[in-house]
């Protein structure tokens, strides 16, 4: 019988770097983004799902929303 596959890890990462401090990381199709600082996890896990929707959003349109020189 063969193992059980691990899940694949989360593409969201929040670590706490010290009181009340949390970085997020998120990977997305094999690139890194470092997405700054948060007072709280929940912030943090809220804004990494968003930031993953909308690279998700754009991956499926095939470009991104904002168009250099436009206004």
């Amino acid at each position: 019988m063969k193992p059980a596959p691990s899940p694949a890890p989360s593409p969201i990462l929040v670590e706490e770097t010290g009181p009340q401090s949390f970085t997020l990381t998120v990977t997305f199709d094999g690139q890194r983004f470092e997405c700054g600082s948060y007072l709280n996890r929940a912030a943090a896990m809220q804004a990494g799902r968003l930031f993953l929707q909308r690279k998700e959003g754009e991956a499926a349109n095939g470009r991104t929303k904002r168009k250099p020189g436009r206004r």
